[in-house]
């Protein structure tokens, strides 16, 4: 009965909206916040950089994770995407040498200030990836142990759902820390409709071959499926990052592929789920580099997939058309200071105007670009320069009139959720005593 009631509560929260509104600044003249990891082994640290309304970044401090990184002397040692995200007013960060999950809260008035919630263990080893929506965040491991770990969250921190902890691939032979990118987990992420978890895994090459996983949940988001659906593609090879796409599209990068690959998926439970109609796109690797990050503008319409390290890399910006018999065309090459070394990039708007922030993994920096228009990026500002950080990861946090009220209302519906899940829990535990 209290399960029910605890149900109807929820799909009750679910018909609210959280809609940014105007930029909401700080007497420092911030709009928000772009954040990165340090990845340390002695104590991984996020780094804050304060946002303007032009885009650009100042340098603020570093906040503690209260867990390690595990910083190797590859230029990405984490090998994957999405090792930091945000969601409403919250930032999740992996720290892959204690094998944790790090929670902060983010000052809805002044997104620089952080404020550690909680910090909990992971399924498996060396965490690489974490995605988070209204309900759960969660977490992707590498190494020799992958597997994928979700929680539930509030104000008060992390709860572990261990019902949802899964085994992705047994057939994983790569160290901890990996040593390349073959054999490794490189992103996981919700479905557009949070009715699934979508996860990248990297292979070697055409005869071992990576693939992309889909695990749907059940209609009420509280069970997920034991056997993931599978792409069947002879054309992947190495996914590396995934970009959705509308409401039941996927964006690919495959730099084993040297392209782009496009397909779509259904989140149904009862089927199974499914990942259908995978198409490759070739991109000329000599002028973009090995493609591995992706992001999306919503204002321009466009794509934008980053090379992976090396001495030549670009910032390829790509049109999406399902009706073209090959969807994806490229509209734009810019091309990146040579040994930059670029891997993860975001996209951000501020008053209407979308800003590229690009990491570069060898040169240590972040750089920002506007995106005025389709196939018109200008570069905005002085690089940043990390210092003494080979860092990782990129999430950004922009403050707006209305975010207090709506981290609110996700505040409350995290409580009612966590509150349903400790029932669950109590079933679930009790039943394994039996």
């Amino acid at each position: 009965m209290a399960f029910s009631v605890l149900l109807v509560i929820f799909l009750l929260f679910l018909t609210k909206t959280i809609d940014a509104q105007t930029l909401y600044p700080t007497s420092a003249g911030g709009v928000g916040a772009v954040y990165t990891m340090t990845n340390a082994l002695n104590m991984n640290h996020v780094i804050i950089y304060r946002l303007n309304a032009t885009g650009q970044l100042t340098y603020v401090n570093t906040v503690n994770t209260n867990g390690t990184g595990m910083n190797a002397t590859v230029t990405d040692p984490l090998f994957s995407q999405g090792s930091m995200t945000v969601y409403s007013n919250y930032l999740f960060v992996v720290n892959a040498g204690s094998n944790s999950l790090s929670m902060f809260m983010i000052n809805t008035s002044d997104a620089t200030q952080l404020t550690l919630l909680s910090v909990k263990p992971v399924y498996g080893l060396f965490p690489v990836s974490v995605t988070a929506n209204y309900l759960y965040a969660c977490v992707l491991t590498d190494g020799n142990s992958t597997g994928i770990r979700c929680f539930t969250y509030n104000s008060s921190g992390l709860f572990i759902v261990p019902w949802f902890d899964r085994i992705v691939t047994q057939s994983t032979t790569q160290n901890v820390p990996p040593n390349s990118f073959g054999g490794t987990m490189s992103k996981i992420l919700f479905s557009a409709d949070n009715m699934a978890l979508i996860v990248a895994y990297q292979g070697y090459s055409s005869q071992q071959p990576g693939n992309v996983f889909l695990y749907p949940l059940s209609s009420n988001s509280t069970v997920l499926g034991l056997t993931p659906t599978q792409v069947n593609s002879t054309q992947l090879i190495q996914p590396s990052s995934i970009t959705l796409v509308d409401t039941n599209g996927l964006l690919v990068t495959d730099p084993g592929a040297s392209g782009i690959l496009t397909m779509f998926y259904s989140s149904i439970i009862n089927t199974g789920g499914a990942i259908y109609n995978s198409k490759l796109t070739s991109i000329n690797s000599t002028l973009s580099g090995s493609l591995c990050s992706s992001t999306y503008s919503s204002k321009i319409g466009n794509y934008y997939v980053i090379g992976r390290a090396g001495v030549t890399t670009s910032i390829v910006e790509l049109n999406l058309n399902w009706n073209n018999l090959n969807p994806v065309t490229v509209v734009q090459y810019y091309s990146l200071p040579n040994n930059t070394g670029a891997f993860e990039a975001t996209v951000v708007n501020l008053a209407g105007t979308d800003y590229l922030y690009v990491l570069g993994t060898m040169a240590q920096t972040i750089r920002g670009y506007q995106l005025n228009a389709a196939g018109n990026a200008t570069a905005n500002g002085i690089p940043i320069v990390l210092q003494g950080y080979t860092a990782v990861g990129i999430a950004t946090f922009v403050q707006t009139s209305s975010l207090s009220s709506a981290s609110s209302t996700v505040s409350t519906l995290a409580l009612a959720i966590t509150i349903m899940f400790c029932l669950m829990s109590i079933v679930f535990c009790s039943q394994r005593n039996e």
